[in-house]
C-alpha cells in the first residue's frame, strides 16, 4: 500500500511580509531606547515604561499577523511607529549634539574685534561699493586691527582710500555727523560705547554699517571655570548674560544684558535678579576703578561675573551666554513671542502697545534694548529684558518647541555657550520630568541714582552712569539667601 505524503504547509506571503514589519519595528525601537539611554534626560521608570510597551506592542503585532485582515492593520501600525522611532532618534541626535555644542566651550579661544564701516542713517550708500568715493575718516593712529580694515577695503574696491584722521572716537563721530567725512571706520564696540553718552545718543540710530570686518586679536578668552556647588546643595546661580553683537560669541563686546538666575532646586524657587547696565561698579579687571557694568563684558566673560560676585558678595556657579544673532533666531524659530509692555512706545521703528504684544526676534530685542522712551530708563529696560526671558520659557514650555524643533535647535547651535557641565544639564532635565514641579518665579531689578561721570573703559568722556543704591543691594542680597537657603 502507497503511502500519501503529507502535503507541505505553505507560509502565507501575508505573514512573511508582515514579520519582516514587525522585525523592522523591533530593531528600530531598541534602537529608540538606547538613544535615550545615551542621552541621559530620561528618567529610568519612564523609560521602563516605554521599553515595556514597546515589547508588549511587538508581542501584540507577532499575534496579529495569523490573520489576514488583522496583518494589515499591524503592518501600518509597525510602519507608522517605525518611522516615529527613526525621527525621534534624529530628534534625540540633534538635541544632544546641540547640548555638546553649547555646553562644550573651548578652554580657551581666540578673541576676536568687529570693524565696521559706517555711514549716516540718511546717507544713500548701501554697500561699501557705493561710498568708493567717499572720503572716509579713521582715529589715528588707530589700532592694528582698523589698519587691516583699510587694507581689506582698499582691495576690496580696487583703490586707496581718501582719508581722514582724528584724535579720538568722538571727534571721528563729530566729523562725520558735520560733513567733514561721507564714510568712517572703527571699532565697532567703541561705537557702541560712546552711544551711552547723552551727547552721542544719536549715533544708536543715526548711523548704518554698510560693511564689517572681524579680525582675531591674537588675544584668547580663557574659559571660566565652572564652580560646581558642594555635593548635597540644592540651589546654585547662573549668569545670564546678553552680549550687544551679531555673530560669533567670541567677539569683543559689552554685555547688555545682566540677569542673576538664583536656582533652587528643592523649594522649585527661581529669582531673577537685573543688575542694570550702567550699574557704576569698580572690580578686578579695572583694578578696582569704577566703571559701568556693561563695559566689564570687553574684558571678558569673567570680568563680568567678577564684578556681580563682588556686588551683591555671592559665588556664581555657571553662566549662559547668547548674542543678537541667538536670542533673533530661536525666538522667530519659536514663531514669536507674546510679552506684556507695562509702557506704550517705539523701539527702532517697532510700535510696542501697552498690555500683550506678539514680537518677532528682531522686535524682541528692540523692546528688550529701549531705555529713552521710559522715564526710569535702564531700570525699565532691565523689567523689560526679564519679561522676554518670561515670554521664551513660556513659549519653549509649550507645543511650539515640538513643532519647530528642529529650526530651534538650529539657532541655539553657535549662538549660545555655557560653562555648566552636560552632566549637570542632563540631571536637570531629568529631575523636572521626575516630578513635573511648577516653580515659583520671582523677578527684582536693583536701583540707583541716574547721573554722569567717567569711566574706567573710556576716560576723558561723561557717560550716564546709576550710582547704585545701598538699600535696593542689600535688599537684593537678601533675596539670594532667601531663595537659596544659604
Amino acid at each position: 500500500m502507497k503511502k500519501r505524503r503529507r502535503k507541505k504547509k505553505r507560509f502565507p506571503v501575508y505573514r512573511k511580509v508582515g514579520y519582516s514589519f514587525v522585525g523592522v519595528y523591533a530593531v528600530t525601537a531598541v534602537i529608540l531606547v538606547t538613544f535615550l539611554i545615551g542621552l541621559d534626560m530620561i528618567p529610568m521608570a519612564y523609560l521602563g515604561v516605554l521599553a515595556g510597551v514597546m515589547a508588549v506592542l511587538c508581542l501584540l503585532f507577532i499575534v496579529m499577523q495569523k490573520r489576514r485582515a488583522v496583518s494589515v492593520i499591524a503592518d501600518i501600525l509597525c510602519f507608522a511607529l517605525v518611522v516615529g522611532s527613526i525621527a525621534g532618534c534624529v530628534y534625540i541626535d540633534k538635541m544632544d549634539n546641540t547640548i555638546r555644542d553649547v555646553a562644550a566651550v573651548p578652554k580657551e579661544q581666540m578673541e576676536t574685534v568687529e570693524i565696521g564701516v559706517y555711514v549716516l542713517e540718511e546717507d544713500p550708500a548701501q554697500t561699501l561699493q557705493d561710498a568708493a568715493d567717499y572720503e572716509f575718516g579713521i582715529v589715528s593712529p588707530g589700532g592694528q586691527e582698523t589698519a587691516q580694515a583699510i587694507e581689506d577695503i582698499e582691495e576690496e574696491l580696487g583703490k586707496a582710500l581718501e582719508r581722514e584722521g582724528y584724535e579720538n572716537i568722538t571727534s571721528l563721530l563729530d566729523g562725520l555727523k558735520n560733513g567733514e567725512v561721507g564714510a568712517i571706520v572703527s571699532n565697532s564696540a567703541d561705537i557702541r560705547i560712546v552711544g551711552d553718552d547723552s551727547n552721542y545718543a544719536w549715533v544708536n540710530d543715526g548711523l548704518r554699517q554698510i560693511a564689517s570686518f572681524t579680525y582675531e586679536t591674537g588675544r584668547t578668552i580663557t574659559q571660566v571655570a565652572a564652580d560646581i556647588p558642594e555635593e548635597g546643595s540644592n540651589s546654585f546661580i547662573m549668569y545670564l548674560s546678553g552680549i550687544d553683537t551679531y555673530g560669533g560669541t567670541s567677539t569683543v563686546s559689552r554685555s547688555d544684558v545682566n540677569i542673576l538666575a538664583v536656582v533652587n532646586t528643592e523649594t522649585k524657587n527661581i529669582l531673577l535678579l537685573s543688575t542694570p547696565r550702567d550699574y557704576y561698579i569698580g572690580y578686578s579687571a579695572t583694578g578696582g576703578a569704577r566703571d559701568k557694568l556693561t563695559h566689564a563684558g570687553i574684558y571678558g566673560i569673567d570680568a563680568s561675573i567678577d564684578a556681580l560676585e563682588q556686588l551683591y558678595g555671592i559665588d556664581v556657579n555657571y553662566y549662559l551666554r547668547v548674542n543678537f544673532t541667538g536670542f533673533t533666531q530661536i525666538i522667530d524659530a519659536l514663531g514669536g513671542v507674546d510679552v506684556n509692555s507695562d509702557y506704550e512706545f517705539t523701539a527702532r521703528g517697532t510700535q510696542i502697545h501697552q498690555g500683550s504684544n506678539h514680537l518677532t526676534g528682531e522686535q524682541a530685542l528692540s523692546f528688550a534694548r529701549e531705555r529713552y522712551s521710559f522715564a526710569d530708563g535702564d531700570f525699565q529696560r532691565g523689567r523689560n529684558q526679564m519679561e522676554v526671558v518670561r515670554a521664551v520659557i513660556q513659549k519653549a514650555a509649550s507645543s511650539s518647541l515640538l513643532a519647530n524643533y528642529m529650526d530651534v535647535m538650529n539657532a541655539v547651535a553657535g549662538s549660545f555657550e555655557t560653562n555648566m557641565p552636560q552632566e549637570e544639564i542632563s540631571r536637570l532635565v531629568k529631575m523636572q520630568l521626575s516630578d513635573m514641579a511648577s516653580w515659583n518665579i520671582t523677578s527684582y531689578t536693583v536701583v540707583g541714582q541716574v547721573s554722569s561721570a567717567e569711566t574706567y573703559s573710556m576716560p576723558g568722556v561723561m557717560l550716564s552712569v546709576v550710582l547704585p543704591d545701598e538699600g535696593s543691594v542689600a535688599e537684593a542680597k537678601d533675596m539670594i539667601r532667601d531663595v537659596s537657603g544659604e
